[in-house]
């Protein structure tokens, strides 16, 4: 998304690349890995991954847009992230339906196998 101020443009920074970093980081050269991690997780900007590294601040953002590349393209061969999302979604959806079933049963136990089958579920994802 871009925000004109004063007819200065900045780009927001597409925090996607931080997840896909998660699940492709070990993927790509070191460089690239410590370059995206500071920039995405550690919110370190152009300039101080610059001053930190002695990379000029465009060989920073080279390398940067490089490394996203290579992660759009991991993605886009590979789908984990995406697959990842996508179940996760499906298990809230069927976590909500087991809880909503149990609230309208009236046998304590069956009740209680609804919300445990939901608590397993939610226990597989980390939630």
């Amino acid at each position: 998304m871009l925000y004109s101020a004063r007819e200065v443009t900045v780009t927001e920074k597409d925090l996607s690349y931080g997840i896909l970093l998660d699940y492709y980081g070990s993927l790509l050269t070191e460089r690239q890995r410590d370059l995206l991690a500071a920039y995405y997780n550690d919110d370190f900007s152009l300039s101080e991954i610059s001053e930190n590294t002695g990379i000029s601040r465009q060989g920073v953002r080279d390398a940067i847009k490089r490394g996203e590349a290579e992660l759009d393209r991991l993605e886009g061969a590979l789908h984990i992230a995406s697959s990842q999302s996508s179940l996760r979604r499906e298990a809230g959806a069927v976590i909500e339906e087991l809880t909503s079933k149990a609230a309208s049963v009236s046998d304590g136990e069956s009740r209680q196998a609804l919300l445990s089958a939901a608590e397993k579920i939610r226990s597989l994802f980390g939630d």
